[in-house]
């Protein structure tokens, strides 16, 4: 599925996280990769510049040591003041199927950081990287609705299941499903409705659901997971619980005051989780 991929690094990433994460990733899944860092716009003179970007050649020599395919690895370096602006406009003349990134936490009301400007901006899934390492068979946590009644939503599934495939087959992971069933927000505040009992007597019907919506997809060996309450609260619960390294699921793109006021849940839940994020845009 992802052929073609936009690395992102930056002075942030001390580890070269995205760069170790996209060597991982690169053999079986992509073909051609590309490599940018982002230096802050006149932070260094044309020597310092120089020297960056020898430096960038010699990481991504060392990472890529033993891939095949290194040679056809494209590097730059970039200045700018607005990494996520550059990425977006960049990603308008090329045929990137994946962008990956190391994330930072650095959230606060009226600030939003590039990793939530590129999710919501690009229409290319975004893989944002975690420090922790994958184990040899690692588990990823897929998130659906199968509720959803527009074919924008229904798209939607129909990419985070093909995604999660794709990462089934590649690496030969676990595969766990979690549909996080709707619960009035007014009612779970008052404390009026009792979130366990309510998911035990909903179980049924959402595992129902859920086996209904991926039966066509020959997921091998799922599992399933049926939560109720706030999805940015249940679905990073689920992923400590499953000790999950990748969870995927799809992120509305809210964006302008309405986004920095009320954000989406993709990047609510993505705020708490400590794993490998890979966001998938809603088509609208």
């Amino acid at each position: 599925m992802a052929k073609s991929i936009l690395v992102i690094t930056d002075v942030h990433d001390t580890e070269n996280c995205s760069i170790k994460k996209a060597h991982d990733i690169a053999a079986p899944l992509g073909d051609e990769i590309d490599i940018v860092r982002f230096i802050q716009q006149n932070e260094l003179g044309r020597a310092e510049f120089d020297e960056e970007t020898t430096q960038l050649s010699d990481c991504v020599a060392d990472i890529f040591k033993d891939y095949e395919q290194k040679d056809i690895i494209r590097t730059q370096v970039v200045s700018t003041q607005d990494i996520a602006k550059w990425v977006v406009d960049y990603c308008k003349d090329k045929n990137f199927d994946l962008v990956l990134k190391a994330g930072h936490r650095s959230e606060t009301l009226f600030h939003t950081p590039c990793d939530w400007e590129l999710i919501r901006q690009l229409d290319i899934p975004v893989l944002i990287a975690s420090q922790q390492h994958w184990r040899q068979k690692h588990v990823v946590l897929a998130a659906l609705d199968p509720n959803v009644k527009d074919e924008a939503h229904r798209e939607l599934n129909d990419t985070i299941l093909k995604w999660t495939k794709k990462w089934a087959e590649t690496f030969n992971c676990q595969i766990h499903l979690v549909y996080s069933l709707p619960v009035s927000n007014i009612l779970r505040e008052l404390d009026i409705i009792d979130i366990k009992q309510y998911t035990r007597e909903h179980r049924a019907e959402g595992e129902e659901k859920l086996l209904t919506l991926v039966k066509d997809y020959d997921l091998p060996n799922v599992q399933i997971h049926i939560t109720a309450g706030a999805p940015e609260k249940t679905l990073p619960n689920c992923a400590s619980k499953l000790k999950a390294e990748l969870v995927i699921m799809g992120s509305t793109g809210r964006t302008g005051l309405k986004g920095k006021l009320l954000g989406n849940v993709a990047e609510k839940t993505m705020h708490n989780l400590r794993t490998d994020s890979l966001l998938i845009e809603l088509k609208k």
